[in-house]
């Protein structure tokens, strides 16, 4: 496949992830603002003499546009079944991985294709009519793009809420649905310094696991607006909506403001339970180790896999875990998790 025309770069904004430079370049409007907004804490003018992370994401209008050919001795590693629509969830999208020699290449067929090159720390993306998409998509294969690079220079993220109370982290992982936001949300309110929504970083420390805010929009339901009271009457400016949820920024609500870099020392799986009072459920090191693996992103090289692997288990050794059976008491939930700390 070959491209019409290759665009020429309008646009290079550059970041810092905890010593981790990186460079994104796009020539499309469309492309750049919802990465910017993404990435919004971690902007920086300049980069410091050394190599940076690089990805470049370009617009095309058709599938045939995509400059990629595939060699006879790639190989297929994963592949996803299901319908690509403008109405799913992000992570519903169908995707086929191929490894083609060095290449790592992730295909959302009419959405669009990564091509992953770790060797050379570059992410290329084309994606198909993207002024068609809403921003959070944008957003989702951008962060699928770093996330890639980041894991191979040792940070790592899980799916997790996370917050920062006097220098002690709580890390909340779950699917959607399990009381994940909303537990998050009411700490949060209650003091606790915000560190991320979905997408906290993990790096070993030698010693330790240390938890690192990477701070984004909190994406919530109606249901869990409904909960909250702050939510319920916050203005459209600040609770925007964000298809198929609604989003606000931390510091538009809560006057508690971005937690620091800290060592994890709890490790919630909420269970939404038809109760009226929350309580909690000691699990042992081995049965939150296995709760908490199917919270990372996949990893589809062996030898990343295995320091991933000791990352969690390494932060599963260092703190407290528990199940957090999530009653109808959710403005009380800090009573219950604060005296752990």
């Amino acid at each position: 496949m070959t491209m019409n025309m290759v665009e020429r770069p309008l646009t290079e904004s550059l970041f810092s992830l905890y010593g981790t430079q990186v460079r994104y370049v796009t020539a499309s409007s469309v492309l750049a603002a919802p990465v910017n907004e993404f990435l919004r804490h971690f902007r920086q003018e300049v980069l410091h003499p050394s190599i940076p992370l690089t990805v470049c994401f370009q617009a095309v209008g058709y599938r045939a546009e995509i400059p990629l050919t595939v060699s006879s001795s790639a190989r297929q590693l994963a592949v996803k079944m299901g319908a690509a629509g403008e109405d799913g969830q992000e992570t519903d999208l169908p995707y086929e991985v191929i490894c083609d020699g060095e290449r790592l290449i992730v295909d959302f067929v009419n959405v669009g294709t990564l091509v992953v090159d770790n060797a050379q720390g570059r992410v290329d993306g084309y994606l198909i009519n993207p002024q068609m998409m809403p921003d959070s998509l944008i957003e989702y294969l951008f962060h699928l793009a770093l996330t890639e690079l980041l894991r191979h220079r040792g940070l790592y993220t899980i799916h997790a809420t996370a917050l920062e109370k006097n220098g002690r982290g709580v890390l909340i992982p779950g699917n959607s649905g399990r009381g994940k936001t909303t537990s998050f949300i009411s700490l949060l309110r209650s003091g606790y310094r915000y560190l991320s929504d979905d997408h906290p970083l993990l790096r070993d420390a030698g010693t330790h696991i240390d938890l690192l805010p990477f701070p984004i929009k909190i994406n919530v339901t109606e249901r869990t607006v409904g909960f909250f009271p702050e939510l319920r009457t916050a203005p459209a400016q600040v609770l925007q909506p964000r298809f198929p949820k609604r989003a606000f920024h931390a510091k538009d609500l809560y006057p508690a403001s971005i937690g620091e870099c800290c060592q994890p020392a709890l490790v919630l799986f909420p269970h939404v339970i038809d109760a009226s009072h929350s309580h909690l459920e000691l699990l042992s090191k081995s049965r939150a180790l296995e709760m908490l693996l199917p919270q990372a992103l996949l990893v589809y090289d062996s030898e990343v896999a295995k320091r991933e692997f000791h990352v969690l288990a390494k932060l599963i050794k260092q703190v407290d875990c528990y199940r957090l059976h999530f009653g109808r008491d959710i403005l009380e939930l800090p009573q219950l998790i604060t005296p752990l700390l």
